[in-house]
């Protein structure tokens, strides 16, 4: 592993261990640990584990590639939880950007495309959906008919694409050079491009409450945990000016906490995750007064939105 001297936002020498982490929602329990820089306060995973090595962390104790399926008996109740988080962020699209059918909504990081489909079938819009490998898609090619994907880097893509709204719904957290992404990207947009990204706030209750076991920490998935300045820091030297910041999103945060509760409690992450469902649920239903106040306090979800400069 090679450790970073230098600040991936600002460039800046001056950092310290800011703390130390297990591997979560996998069976290796390896330290990990995370610095912060003292200018601008990001905090990323120092070192790395090599990109080579990274899908050994993705195997079947990670949750989100096992989708629906995980949850046994109540697939169908999970799935609909995530058309309605699909619907949510398709109206995030359409809050922002005034679509017309010949429109291009290029997915960084698409995973399970199920998004891109909601898109495709609510706004009748052109699709194009990346992400380092296909496990969110390769045997379910029915389902996502019409909808054009590919096992791709954001440096693989055309210089004449020219996408209308690019998004990205939790992807840039896990980015091992975020600051050269987001630079092409910028140079293959239109003047009009919307740019959505949804991440974690480092800056959020849920991270100060829950400390090492903070599932925003996702060790070792997400490289970099920004805050309101540092990511507005990193798009403006990237070429994009940030129009909106809002300190919540479409993904409901009681995830993190639920989250973190089960790596305090040491769940068995590959295990049929039935036994859990009415805790879940019961827990989802005494969040619902916190969450009222999602927009006044950050629970740990920020949503930006930029143009190009």
């Amino acid at each position: 592993m090679q450790l970073i001297t230098n600040c991936p936002v600002c460039n800046a020498t001056t950092l310290s261990s800011f703390i130390t982490t297990t591997a979560q929602m996998h069976a290796n329990k390896a330290l990990f640990n995370f610095d912060q820089c003292a200018n601008c306060k990001l905090v990323f995973l120092n070192p790395r584990v090599p990109i080579e090595e990274l899908k050994n962390y993705y195997t079947s104790y990670y949750l989100p590639y096992r989708g629906a399926k995980a949850w046994g008996k109540f697939e169908k109740l999970v799935e609909n939880s995530q058309r309605q988080l699909d619907l949510k962020r398709v109206n995030r699209v359409k809050a922002e950007y005034a679509m017309v059918s010949d429109a291009l909504i290029l997915d960084v990081g698409c995973g399970k495309p199920s998004f891109l489909k909601a898109c495709k079938q609510t706004l009748n819009c052109r699709t194009l959906g990346i992400d380092f490998t296909d496990e969110g898609w390769h045997n379910q090619s029915t389902d996502f008919d019409g909808l054009d994907l590919k096992v791709a880097e954001i440096k693989d893509l055309s210089s004449n694409l020219q996408p209308d709204v690019i998004t990205m719904w939790h992807y840039l957290e896990h980015d091992y050079t975020p600051f050269e992404n987001l630079s092409f990207l910028k140079t293959i947009a239109k003047p009009s491009t919307k740019l959505i990204i949804e991440i974690p706030n480092f800056n959020s209750e849920s991270r100060r409450k829950y400390g090492k076991h903070w599932a925003g920490w996702h060790t070792p998935r997400h490289t970099s945990l920004f805050s309101p300045h540092n990511i507005e820091l990193l798009l403006n030297k990237s070429g994009w000016k940030v129009t909106k910041l809002l300190t919540y999103g479409t993904m409901d945060p009681y995830l993190l906490y639920w989250m973190s509760e089960m790596e305090i409690k040491g769940i068995q992450w590959d295990k049929n995750m039935e036994s859990e469902f009415w805790k879940f649920l019961l827990g989802k239903l005494l969040f619902i007064p916190k969450q009222l106040m999602e927009k006044q306090s950050s629970l740990g979800i920020m949503t930006v939105i930029a143009t190009p400069q």
